[in-house]
């Protein structure tokens, strides 16, 4: 399976760099967050306009904007996580009160010529929300995490504390520092930890959020062609803390380790987006865009905290926290919509959206990325995500629905990481003012191996046959995700 947390050192041996490429994929993947509208129509927005997170998708919707306007989205987030290993289960829950946009739209018309309006925009859109728990727990018993730290240290030739201080001075050194862990006469290297016999947690939290800053503008020819373009400012902040905890089932000197890892990304970079709108006939609006990639200047550091217990004493180790910048490079993105409209009634709507994860790199003034940007290229891929939305108006109503689906990263035909969201809503419009509430219910499958999530080598051990296996240390999640959102629109003119 593809390898999601893979932890890759991008570093020279000095350093141990936290980032991984699922801090890659974290930065460049977008679950559009606008306003309540835009959720209650599975966000396919691409062709429909006159909506401010509409903009965040196609630029061109800004040209079909009649009236200046403001508008603000609060929302409910809530998300749970069910995990299934080795036989037991888990689960984790998180809640926050999120803003998703702010913004402004002022508008001027013309008469007597081919360029009926422009209009211009500013203000914020979230483009994904990193906020998620989730926990493991299952009793093993085969192997420790610290048999797959003894491989991988065995095929890097590491032989001693001074060689594992430079190799890695976050993640394994710690636990040489805690006696979890020793170096022998002979290139052998041991562990007091038993094979097996534990019961092994992990706990994942994800903070923070990705949004977007921009200034665009939209002009609108003679009502059949609309374009569209915004200069952008994407921007995010993210914490990550990982907790693994093994436990002794049985009697012995050893009780149990935990570590606790703590990795905090901020960045800010920028972008462009040009789009068009045309209006062939007069029921069917068709939709086009192309978003450049997002070049971001990344900051980050990263720490452990470890600790062993044994019946004779217990060790804790503080390592030094670590610090770097470095900049990513975001895949480009081309999105195609079309809109069906049936007079002032309704519409129904449809974007399609094509980004190729595999275009995702990493760069820096002081180091060579090409390994860790090979290893991106070979593992994700190009996907699709498909979005589908309808609205109906009754006087002042509006009813809305929706479906999106977001691909996997690892390709079209991989279930990892993909996503799948049902969302409705309705409108009210009094006078000059609108509001709008959509519910929006999203689940996503994913699967990794427990391990990976701190080496690439497995954790052997002698199976009932006496043959040497890697132990199968597989993780199954669901998570379910739902969001309450409430857009408050005001007409300024």
């Amino acid at each position: 399976m593809k390898k999601l947390f893979l932890i890759i050192t991008i570093l020279t041996p000095m350093f141990l760099m936290a980032q991984t490429d699922s801090d890659m994929f974290d930065f460049s993947s977008i679950y559009y967050q606008g306003t309540a509208k835009s959720a209650a129509m599975g966000n396919a927005m691409g062709a429909v306009g006159n909506d401010f997170s509409a903009i965040t998708i196609n630029p061109a919707g800004l040209g079909m904007f009649r009236k200046s306007s403001f508008v603000f989205t609060p929302e409910f987030y809530a998300i749970s996580t069910e995990s299934s290993y080795k036989g037991d289960n888990g689960s984790d829950r998180a809640f926050r009160l999120p803003m998703n946009n702010i913004g402004l739209t002022w508008t001027q018309e013309f008469n007597g010529s081919a360029l009926k309006s422009v209009s211009f925009a500013l203000g914020i859109n979230k483009l994904n929300n990193y906020w998620f728990n989730s926990y493991v727990n299952g009793n093993n018993p085969n192997t420790s995490l610290i048999d797959a730290y003894i491989e991988e240290l065995y095929q890097n030739g590491i032989y001693d504390d001074y060689a594992l201080e430079d190799y890695s001075p976050n993640g394994i050194f710690p636990l040489w520092e805690t006696y979890l862990l020793d170096f022998y006469e002979g290139g052998i290297i041991d562990s007091d930890v038993p094979q097996g016999g534990l019961n092994q947690q992990y706990g994942i939290s994800k903070r923070g959020s990705s949004r977007e800053f921009s200034f665009a503008a939209g002009f609108n020819i003679n009502e059949k062609l609309f374009l569209g373009a915004s200069v952008n400012i994407p921007y995010f902040d993210k914490t990550v803390t990982k907790d693994y905890k093994e436990t002794n089932l049985y009697s012995g000197d050893f009780r149990r380790w935990s570590q606790q890892e703590t990795v905090k990304n901020s960045g800010a970079g920028i972008n462009a987006k040009l789009g068009v709108i045309v209006y062939p006939v007069k029921f069917l609006r068709i939709g086009a865009a192309f978003h450049t990639p997002s070049l971001y200047k990344v900051e980050e550091s990263w720490g452990t905290d470890t600790y062993s217990s044994f019946t004779d004493g217990a060790y804790n180790y503080l390592s030094p926290t670590g610090a770097y910048t470095y900049t990513v490079t975001t895949p480009y993105r081309l999105n195609a919509s079309a809109a069906f409209i049936f007079g002032n009634y309704g519409m129904i709507t449809a974007d399609y959206e094509f980004v190729d994860y595999s275009k995702m790199r990493a760069s820096s003034y002081d180091y060579n990325y090409s390994s860790f940007n090979k290893y991106i290229r070979n593992t994700y891929r190009g996907t699709s995500n498909i979005r589908v939305g309808t609205e109906w108006r009754w006087q002042t109503l509006a009813f809305r629905a929706g479906y999106a689906f977001y691909g996997s990263p690892f390709g079209f035909d991989k279930t990892e990481y993909r996503t799948n969201s049902y969302s409705c809503g309705l409108g009210y419009t009094y006078h000059r003012f609108t509001i709008d509430a959509a519910y929006v219910f999203s689940q996503r499958q994913n699967s990794y191996n427990l391990y990976e999530q701190y080496s690439e080598f497995p954790a052997l051990y002698d199976n009932q046959n006496g043959d040497l296996v890697a132990d199968d240390t597989k993780v199954k999640e669901t998570t379910n995700i739902n969001q309450v959102v409430i857009s408050f629109k005001f007409r300024l003119d």
